[in-house]
């Protein structure tokens, strides 16, 4: 069977996604490149992602009962790193946008935030940490380990074994000289991989993206160049090892960008049926279901892929990435059993007084102190997995009732209610269904 045209992805600076292609799903706007993401142009406060805009906008952010557009971001350095997931295709010709799903109208019908009118005017990938980069792990509010080992990148301190937003974040690009010449010699060696992959010189292509890699190691982009040689030359459980923390940061590739590296789609379509077989005749490796669901949704099968990531989190509980995933190909698809009658009851408006206090949460591995003041300023601090964060900024209630968090370069928009006077439930809009969020206790 012909593999369907694949998923449309992200248009580029201010565009329009396209159409999918047979069974594909469309698009979206285009999404802020370099300058606007942290890059030369800087970040405004006040503004969607400063000039640019990070949603290809200039619309001012209000932190009060005017605030409509409910979207989660980060646009700092210190979020995405160098060459951040959404910039990528203005760093290189060959990316050409990612899979557009996770934001099938029913999942926002079956959540009460989200208004008619509303539905065209911001969007929301159905997992939070694609929009908020490493801030959802630093935070707290979701931790991370991939439960699939994946080979080191040869002469780099890479090793997988946290999502990549959260690596790119950590190591910030030097000064620009510096990084001219590392894009220079990470451009160069990848000119040599991709030649070599577009031949079957499979091997030749791994060695020179590890050498890419290298030099450019918060490049998110090539992380999954490195997973797609190891599906070619048919090692499954690396390719999924260095996935899993690439799909922790972003959405994968579209279609046009992942056929675009063979010299022929039947080339890949017949590398995807060996891997069918090998699942077929390895039905509890767990690494097997979760690459394959990968790559299902990379063609734009999301049936399928849902089936595949269904099996992953079977078999490997562990794997977290691979239960949003399955969740988000479900919400994704025309008919998933979801109604109007499912749709959780809104919550009675909360008086902003009632929030103001200091409110402590158990994270994963940690804990969390939320510190909301009268001011409208608030401070958030995470202590756990052997570190300290603390992020600072103001807050407020929009129109929905939802609260909005403004941090430097960063946006948090979360639905919280009050089980009673010192119990507060708190969940980031955006979340996969079925995110059990946090619960903070007030001191």
């Amino acid at each position: 069977m012909g593999i369907a045209g694949g998923i449309a992805g992200i248009g580029g600076l201010g565009g329009l996604g396209g159409l999918g292609g047979a069974g594909g799903i469309g698009g979206i706007g285009g999404v802020g490149g370099v300058g606007g993401i942290g890059g030369a142009g800087g970040w405004d406060s006040n503004k969607w992602g400063g000039n640019h805009g990070i949603w290809g906008n200039g619309n001012t952010i209000n932190i009060d009962n005017n605030f409509r557009h409910n979207n989660n971001f980060a646009s700092r350095p210190g979020n995405w790193g160098g060459h951040p997931w959404w910039g990528a295709g203005h760093c290189h010709n060959w990316h050409h946008g990612h899979w557009g799903c996770g934001w099938n109208s029913s999942y926002y019908r079956n959540n009460w935030w989200w208004d008619d009118d509303d539905f065209g005017e911001g969007f929301m990938w159905g997992i939070a940490a694609w929009s908020l980069g490493s801030m959802i792990y630093n935070t707290g509010y979701q931790s991370y380990s991939n439960p699939y080992p994946a080979p080191p990148v040869q002469n780099s301190t890479v090793v997988y074994t946290q999502p990549m937003s959260v690596t790119a974040g950590a190591n910030p690009p030097g000064d620009e000289k510096a990084l001219t010449a590392a894009d220079t010699k990470s451009q160069d060696a990848m000119e040599i991989s991709r030649a070599a992959f577009k031949n079957g010189d499979y091997t030749t292509a791994l060695r020179s993206a590890d050498e890419a890699i290298a030099a450019t190691p918060d490049d998110v982009t090539l992380h999954e160049y490195r997973a797609l040689c190891f599906f070619a030359l048919g090692k499954y459980a690396d390719a999924a090892g260095v996935l899993n923390p690439v799909l922790a940061s972003g959405p994968g590739w579209g279609w046009d960008t992942m056929v675009g590296f063979y010299g022929s789609s039947s080339s890949y379509e017949e590398q995807l049926r060996k891997l069918e077989a090998w699942v077929k005749a390895s039905p509890d490796k767990a690494e097997g279901h979760f690459l394959l669901g990968y790559h299902y949704l990379v063609c734009g099968h999301m049936e399928k892929s849902y089936q595949q990531f269904e099996a992953t989190t079977k078999l490997q509980p562990a794997d977290g990435i691979a239960r949003q995933l399955r969740d988000l190909t479900k919400d994704s698809l025309p008919d998933n059993g979801e109604t109007d009658a499912t749709r959780p009851p809104k919550p009675d408006p909360i008086p902003k007084g009632k929030l103001v206090g200091t409110w402590d949460a158990d994270a994963s591995g940690g804990k969390i102190t939320f510190k909301m003041q009268d001011d409208g300023n608030f401070v958030w601090s995470f202590s756990g997995n052997g570190q300290n964060s603390e992020m600072k900024g103001t807050w407020g209630l929009n129109d929905k009732g939802l609260l909005v968090m403004n941090a430097d370069g960063a946006q948090m928009v979360c639905a919280v209610s009050l089980e009673n006077e010192k119990s507060m439930k708190f969940l980031i809009v955006g979340g996969p269904s079925g995110d059990p969020g946090l619960t903070f206790k007030k001191g």
